[in-house]
């Protein structure tokens, strides 16, 4: 199955926009690239990706003296193709403003993308793809947030093992660019703490779902890990349903939507999805921040770990005095840890976070109800 994201102005005429404050009064500016599709079928997640960086932009210049150091982002719309992303990469890496870029909402385009980035020493922070391919390339100018889908699959069964040991699970996915990795991961930890686990593979392209469910079935399962999305996998449910299925459901992060209780809060009654977004309201440490970015802007998965990732590269910039994408790059590269409003960061050398958290809500009454998360935190109550 293919997922896009976790969340117009051309390369050549993308513009800078300031914030909240006019900038000749500072004495320099650090630009924000912004990498994401503002139009086409994914413009509505690029545009929470947007909201995010604007609204970290804006709170961070109305601190900032009349002397100071000013942020400012500059606009690229990638239109969810690889050959723009490419030539955005490279228009970003030649503006000597720019310092970095927020982006990566379609996996499978970012890490096609990835030489680019690396070879024009462009450092890219990665707010929304969870795909493991992203960050195993090995290279050294690309850091990213969300938990990656292999790491997810393990700490789901870590979760599960502890909350409700199944006898026999089944991990479902299809074949497409999102789901293997995060079934996988969720096998091998299953098996390595005594789970019986294995996966069910079938078509992204041609879903026979009714075929599905009966093989499934067949196989015996108490426990459906369904590692996909909502749209792709959601129908396998009725048909789970129609073959007799009555145990239980775990899901993955595409699961993690609107769209789910909409359409399946019955069938998913009393399942487990996880998710790299922490629930805000239970943070209190980022109360006051969080009130403010909600002023400014809805607040989303997408759109509060874009506003992270532009706190990231903001805090390097101040950290470091970075005000290229050299300096940046090696600030970046130095181990320190980054508190932002999806919690505290800190990069390990593949650009992956080195102690990732994965918060776990049950469907109940139709709604997701916080349940825990994969470890303690002092980030959440």
């Amino acid at each position: 199955m293919k997922r896009k994201h976790f969340l117009s102005l051309a390369a050549g005429g993308a513009s800078v926009l300031p914030g909240a404050r006019a900038l000749a009064q500072f004495q320099q500016q650090v630009t924000i690239g912004v990498m994401a599709p503002l139009s086409g079928t994914s413009s509505d997640a690029g545009r929470q990706m947007l909201d995010g960086v604007r609204a970290a932009v804006d709170e961070t210049n109305v601190t900032v003296g009349s002397f100071g150091t000013a942020y400012a982002y500059r606009v690229y719309d990638d239109q969810d193709a690889l050959a723009q992303m490419i030539q955005n990469a490279q228009f970003a890496a030649s503006d000597p403003s720019i310092v970095a870029v927020v982006g990566g909402l379609n996996g499978k385009l970012t890490a096609a993308a990835m030489p680019t980035f690396a070879n024009t020493q462009l450092p890219l922070v990665v707010s929304a793809s969870t795909a493991n391919a992203v960050t195993s390339q090995g290279y050294r100018t690309v850091w990213r947030l969300p938990t990656k889908d292999g790491t997810e699959g393990q700490l789901f069964a870590r979760y599960l093992a502890r909350n409700g040991k199944p006898k026999h699970a089944i991990a479902v996915t299809q074949d497409g660019d999102y789901g293997p990795d995060v079934a996988a991961g969720f096998v091998d930890q299953a098996g390595a703490l005594g789970i019986a686990a294995e996966t069910y593979e079938f078509s992204w392209n041609s879903p026979a779902y009714g075929a599905a469910a009966k093989a499934i079935l067949a196989k015996k399962p108490d426990y459906l890990f369904l590692g996909g999305t909502t749209k792709a996998m959601g129908p396998l449910l009725d048909a789970l349903k129609t073959a007799g299925y009555s145990g239980r459901f775990g899901a993955s992060e595409g699961f993690f939507n609107q769209g789910t209780l909409d359409k399946y809060a019955s069938a998913l009654n009393g399942a487990v999805i996880s998710t790299s977004f922490p629930p805000l309201d239970r943070a209190p440490d980022v109360a006051n921040l969080l009130s403010d970015f909600r002023a400014r802007a809805p607040v989303t998965a997408i759109s509060a770990f874009a506003y992270a990732a532009a706190q990231i590269i903001i805090s390097a910039s101040k950290r470091s005095g970075a005000t290229n994408k050299l300096t940046m790059l090696t600030a970046l590269q130095t181990p320190i840890s980054y508190d932002t409003v999806v919690g505290s960061f800190q990069f390990g050398f593949d650009g992956d976070p080195i102690d990732p958290n994965l918060y776990f809500y049950t469907v109940t009454g139709g709604a997701l109800k916080y349940a825990a998360a994969s470890h303690p935190s002092a980030f959440i109550l």
